[in-house]
């Protein structure tokens, strides 16, 4: 007999499958953020672009391929990503 009141810990639930119309949901959410990407001004697509690589590449490695000083990625990242979230929303509300 079981004198202890807590809760019985439930089996994890099976996660579903995604319905069609996520799958297209997902498929256009992706199709936006690319066709953003390719619009952001100068630098910004081929750096967006690394930082989404598997691995991510070091500053060092992105400074290199990129041909810009080590100490300028994060503030050209910070307005890129920026920028991007600003055609994101435009998109978005159009």
């Amino acid at each position: 007999m079981r004198t202890d009141h807590s809760p019985r810990p439930s089996a994890p639930a099976t996660p579903s499958a995604p319905s069609a119309e996520d799958e297209v949901l997902a498929v256009l959410r992706r199709r936006l953020v690319r066709e953003a990407v390719a619009a952001l001004p100068g630098r910004c697509p081929q750096l967006v672009a690394a930082l989404v690589e598997d691995p991510p590449p070091s500053y060092r490695e992105l400074a290199r391929r990129l041909g810009m000083p080590r100490g300028s990625i994060g503030p050209t990242r910070a307005r890129c990503l920026a920028c991007l979230r600003v055609l994101l929303h435009t998109e978005r509300h159009a």
